[in-house]
């Protein structure tokens, strides 16, 4: 369970929330299926037909999948119950996530959010054992038997592994939340959670190092790469809580820059490179019709266009259409837009106002804000106000 993102593909929804697939976890499944089919069951399950074994390995990286959803569907059912949206759940190399769209406002609704999916995990690992201990494990039902009783050990595991006190999974989240009670402040007890999981990362990518340099190479990377994940996935937790705190109730035209003016929509390209010349190359320009803006356009739009097109098109054929990517309001909240330029990986917006340009914002500009911001605060911690 995280807050809002390699690129992930779209797919089913599920009770309105959205399943998405990273190629990572494409990579992850089909790598342990061969694994398993030509390993770990022919070794624990000898004479079988290799049909049999690449089957039931089948069958146990589909059981991962829908394991890894249920969990993150019980996370994300518990935080529609408190009000808060969920918009997808992906999956990725080192499991799945449920996205949310805003942090928790309460610690009692953040650490049920927390053990609601290693519960379920713990649940439905032991309902899985029961089921495979059930079977009569003789010719088919072998492979079927032996599918459920790894699938049991997965989601144990899982259940387990989850409950590591390294924010921000979901163990970090229950003791972020017990903190959160108990300091009565969130963003000390992110801060407090963060740099425990950041000691935890580190000793895993030690113990990692340690289990590669005694011959155990591809174990010691996992731990490595699991402890790289965690120590970003903490400091940008950290980052998430205190751009809520610093942008979050303030309109976005209280931070933007005076952009350059707008273009006319019938400038040609040609035009528009020859007053380029004189303007900053990452400059981000509206384009206006009759005082309307239909567009934005900057100088790498105009890069990808063929040159000999230049003299004869027009900026309002050369522009960018407006969008979630490119144009917010100026009463827009700061805080939304940050996560918005984050998820459509957009560089610059323009800011209008009733439809006329007004301004424009820079992600790096809202990120050097927010170390501003960081800064302030370990000045006014250290000083005790």
């Amino acid at each position: 369970m995280t807050v809002v993102d390699e690129h992930a593909h779209g797919g089913v929804r599920i009770l309105g929330i959205e399943i998405r697939v990273r190629p990572s976890w494409l990579i992850l499944a089909m790598l342990l299926a061969w694994s398993l089919a030509t390993g770990a069951f022919p070794e624990l399950y000898k004479g079988l037909p290799t049909s049999t074994y690449w089957a039931v390995a089948l069958i146990v990286v589909a059981g991962l999948a829908v394991s890894i959803i249920l969990h993150e569907m019980a996370h994300s059912l518990v935080a529609r119950a408190y009000g808060l949206p969920i918009d997808r759940i992906t999956l990725f190399l080192l499991g799945g996530v449920a996205e949310l769209r805003r942090e928790p406002k309460t610690p009692q609704s953040e650490l049920l959010m927390a053990l609601a999916g290693p519960l379920f995990s713990l649940a439905f690992g032991l309902a899985l054992m029961a089921l495979s201990r059930g079977m009569t494990p003789a010719g088919d039902a072998l492979g079927l038997a032996a599918a459920l009783d790894y699938l049991a050990m997965i989601n144990l595991v899982l259940a387990v592994f989850n409950m590591i006190p390294a924010y921000p999974t979901d163990g970090g989240r229950a003791l972020r939340a017990v903190l959160w009670m108990i300091t009565g402040s969130a963003a000390r007890a992110t801060g407090i959670a963060a740099a425990v999981s950041g000691g935890f990362a580190i000793a895993l990518m030690i113990a990692g190092v340690a289990l590669a340099l005694t011959g155990q190479v591809a174990g010691g990377l996992w731990w490595v790469m699991i402890g790289l994940f965690l120590r970003t996935a903490a400091q940008s937790s950290v980052s998430d809580m205190m751009a809520e705190r610093l942008l979050a109730g303030r309109p976005i035209s209280r931070l933007m820059a005076v952009g350059a003016g707008p273009l006319a929509a019938d400038m040609t390209v040609a035009a528009y490179v020859e007053h380029q010349a004189y303007a900053p190359p990452q400059a981000l320009r509206a384009v206006v019709s009759d005082g309307v803006t239909i567009g934005v356009v900057e100088a790498a739009d105009i890069l990808a266009l063929p040159r000999e097109s230049w003299p004869n098109r027009t900026l309002a054929q050369a522009c960018r259409p407006l969008g979630p990517g490119c144009a917010v309001e100026a009463g827009a909240d700061a805080q939304s837009v940050f996560e918005q330029m984050k998820q459509e990986r957009s560089r610059r917006v323009i800011v209008l106002d009733r439809g006329r340009p007004v301004g424009v914002v820079a992600l790096q500009d809202l990120l050097q804000r927010l170390d501003m911001g960081r800064l302030f605060d370990r000045n006014r911690r250290s000083t005790g106000r």
